[in-house]
């Protein structure tokens, strides 16, 4: 298993153009494949970056045998994809202006040792913002 080389692929089920969008716009990153009609779109940091993130259309999941959507309206925060950066303020004002709803400001959470804020994309899912690696 090549764990350190994990991609994140987040399930679309609402709106794919929105959630390329989002990616593209307003986080800054760059499709290397794909494009903002899916089904599936992977973005790199630039052209010249390999992927480190993608998008896959929820409705082509069926085509792995075995696989069956869960039921429910409410999606439970069951997985947080983790953002390290050098600068956190000044990345948190880059996205806010970009329009980035964050849930906070970034604050330091002295259980945790670190500075942190959260966001989510316009499928729901939760991102976490942090300067673990600085303190």
């Amino acid at each position: 298993m090549k764990f350190n080389e994990t991609t994140i692929r987040v399930l679309v089920r609402k709106d794919y153009g929105a959630c390329f969008d989002f990616y593209t716009e307003k986080i800054g990153l760059t499709a290397v494949w794909g494009d903002r009609n899916g089904p599936y779109t992977s973005f790199a940091t630039s052209i010249q970056e390999k992927p480190c993130f993608a998008i896959f259309s929820g409705d082509a999941m069926p085509m792995f045998q075995g696989y069956e959507q869960p039921n429910g309206r409410t999606q439970p925060d069951t997985v947080v994809a983790v953002i390290p950066t050098l600068d956190l303020d000044a990345d948190y004002l880059r996205l806010k202006e970009a329009g980035v709803m964050f849930l906070g400001e970034p604050q330091y959470i002295e259980a945790w040792g670190m500075r942190c804020t959260y966001f989510r994309d316009p499928e729901g899912n939760l991102f976490e913002l942090n300067d673990a690696n600085n303190v």
